[in-house]
C-alpha cells in the first residue's frame, strides 16, 4: 500500500475503498477531508480548489475517489483557463467525455491544476502562476505542461489526475515527479471538451501513484458506460512468468546532437531491463530514423498549434504568452506541403517501426530522462542558470512517441543522485496499455515492494 496521503487516508484507491467497503468513513466524508487537503495545499499545484457536491456519488470502484485535472478540461461547472489570461473562448456547454467516465465510475473532482500555457511548455513555467514545488526535491524541476498533475499526484493530494501529451506534456511530469504518467494509444480516449494544441498529436492521458490506481482510472476512461465494462486486471498482459518479458532497449539517442545518457541512468536502467527479462529475451536497438520522427513531429506541432490559436496569432494586442507563441507563430511559416508530407508519411513509419522494433517483444525501454533530473534554475528560461540542453532534455526522448501514435508508460525504477528519480519509458504497440500497466505493476513489485512509485514526500515542503 502507498504512503498516507496528506488528508490521512491511504494511499492507494484500494485502501481507499477498504475503508469506505467496511464503514469506516462515507464516500462524502472521504472527499471532504482530500479536498480540505488540496484547499491547504503549499506546493501551489491548483488554480482552483472546486466544491464537492455531497450524496452524488455512485456505488462505482471509484466511489468517494477524489481526482484533479489538467486545466485544459471543460468541468461540469468550470470552463478551463487553459494556463491563460482568459478561459477558453471555444469552450463546449457540457463537461469532457474522460470527466463524464470518471464520474460514472464514482469520482469528483477536487481541483483544476497548473498547466504550461495553452500546454506549450516542458516545465511549469508560466508567469501566471507561483513557482510549483516539486514534492520530492524543492530544487528539482517540475516538467510540464501538465506540471499541475505531476505535483498533485506525487504530493498524495489526489489518487490521479488527466493531462494532456502532445509532446511529452503527461510524461514529463510524471518523470520529474517520480510517479506513473500513461499516453495512450492516439486516439483511444475521447478529446472532446479538453481545448486543443495539435489534435493529431494530442493524447489525453493519466498519472497516478501506483500502477493499480492507474488500471482503475484507465478501465472507468475506456467505458462510456462504466456499468457494461468488461473486467479487467493489472495483469492483463503479464507473461507466464514474472521474469520472461521480452524487451528491445535502446538508451543511444538517434541524434548524436543530443545529449548522452549518462552513466548512472544508464547502469540504473541496464540493471532493471535485465531484471525483468532474465528468462525472456532482451536485445538492444537503434533508432536512426528518430531525429527524422522528432522534425516530422515538429512540422505538425508547428502547423496545428498555429491553426488552433490563429485568432490569437492576428490579435492586435498580444493574446499568447512568449512560450505559447514560440509553439504557434512558426506554424505560419511553414509550407502546406511539409504538413501534409508528414501527415501522410505517419502510417508508414508507424508501421515500419513496429515491424522492427517491436514485432517479436512486448516492449521498448528507452530513457524518460537521459541526463536525470535537472534543478529547475536549470530549465528556466528566466533563469540566470538556465541551460537549454537541460530544457531539450526533458523531451528528447517523448514526441517521436506521439508522431507515431503509440501508448507509452513512464515511472521510476530507481533513484539516483540526491534521491532523485531514475525513470524509464516503455512503449508498446498501438492498443497495448494492459501490457505497460502490467509492466508497470512488475516494477513496482520487483524494486517498490508492491508499494506504489512514490518516496513518501514530507507533507510539506523541503
Amino acid at each position: 500500500m502507498t504512503a498516507e496521503t496528506p488528508a490521512g487516508l491511504p494511499g492507494s484507491i484500494a485502501g481507499l475503498r477498504a475503508l469506505i467497503e467496511r464503514k469506516a468513513l462515507s464516500p462524502d466524508e472521504a472527499l471532504a477531508l482530500q479536498a480540505d487537503a488540496f484547499r491547504n495545499e503549499p506546493w501551489h499545484c491548483a488554480v482552483q480548489a472546486l466544491p464537492i457536491a455531497p450524496g452524488l456519488q455512485s456505488a462505482g470502484p471509484l466511489s468517494g475517489v477524489g481526482l484533479a485535472h489538467k486545466d485544459l478540461f471543460r468541468l461540469p461547472n468550470r470552463i478551463p483557463e487553459c494556463g491563460a489570461a482568459h478561459p477558453w473562448p471555444a469552450a463546449p456547454a457540457r463537461a469532457a467525455s474522460a470527466i463524464v467516465r470518471l464520474a460514472r465510475a464514482g469520482s469528483q473532482p477536487l481541483a483544476a491544476l497548473a498547466m504550461a500555457e495553452h500546454a506549450c511548455g516542458a516545465t511549469s513555467e508560466n508567469p501566471r502562476y507561483p513557482d510549483l514545488i516539486n514534492p520530492l526535491d524543492a530544487r528539482a524541476a517540475v516538467g510540464g505542461s501538465s506540471s499541475g498533475s505531476g505535483v498533485a499526484v506525487a504530493a498524495g493530494l489526489c489518487y490521479g489526475s488527466l493531462g494532456t501529451d502532445t509532446a511529452g506534456s503527461v510524461r514529463i511530469p510524471a518523470a520529474t515527479c517520480g510517479v506513473l504518467g500513461l499516453k495512450p494509444t492516439q486516439g483511444a480516449v475521447p478529446a472532446d471538451g479538453v481545448a486543443p494544441l495539435a489534435p493529431s498529436l494530442d493524447n489525453v492521458g493519466l498519472l497516478t501513484r501506483s500502477a493499480e490506481d492507474a488500471v482503475l482510472l484507465w478501465r472507468a476512461l475506456q467505458s462510456a458506460n462504466f456499468s457494461h465494462a468488461r473486467p479487467s486486471s493489472v495483469d492483463a498482459g503479464m507473461p507466464a512468468a514474472h521474469d520472461d518479458w521480452k524487451l528491445a532497449t535502446c538508451w543511444t539517442h538517434g541524434d548524436p546532437g543530443m545529449s548522452a545518457t549518462d552513466r548512472v541512468t544508464q547502469e540504473a536502467l541496464d540493471a532493471f531491463a535485465d531484471e525483468c527479462s532474465a528468462r525472456g529475451r532482451r536485445r538492444d536497438v537503434l533508432l536512426p530514423d528518430m531525429p527524422h520522427w522528432m522534425r516530422l513531429a515538429q512540422t505538425m506541432l508547428y502547423a496545428e498549434a498555429a491553426s488552433t490559436h490563429a485568432a490569437a496569432l492576428r490579435a492586435e494586442q498580444p493574446a499568447l504568452g512568449s512560450l505559447a507563441r514560440t509553439i504557434a507563430l512558426p506554424g505560419v511559416a511553414l509550407p502546406a506541403s511539409w504538413y501534409l508530407q508528414a501527415r501522410e508519411a505517419r502510417t508508414l513509419h508507424r508501421r515500419r517501426f513496429i515491424a522492427e522494433i517491436l514485432a517479436d517483444v512486448h516492449l521498448l525501454l528507452v530513457p524518460a530522462l537521459p541526463a536525470g533530473l535537472p534543478d529547475k534554475d536549470e530549465v528556466s528560461t528566466t533563469s540566470p542558470a538556465f541551460r537549454p540542453r537541460r530544457l531539450l532534455d526533458l523531451f528528447c526522448w517523448m514526441s517521436f512517441v506521439n508522431y507515431l501514435g503509440l501508448p507509452a508508460a513512464v515511472f521510476p525504477v530507481a533513484y539516483g543522485q540526491n534521491a532523485r528519480p531514475i525513470c524509464v519509458q516503455a512503449i508498446a504497440r498501438p492498443g497495448d496499455e494492459a501490457v505497460l500497466l502490467a509492466f508497470a505493476r512488475h516494477a513496482e513489485l520487483r524494486r517498490f515492494d508492491g508499494q506504489g512509485f512514490t518516496r513518501l514526500p514530507a507533507h510539506q515542503p523541503l
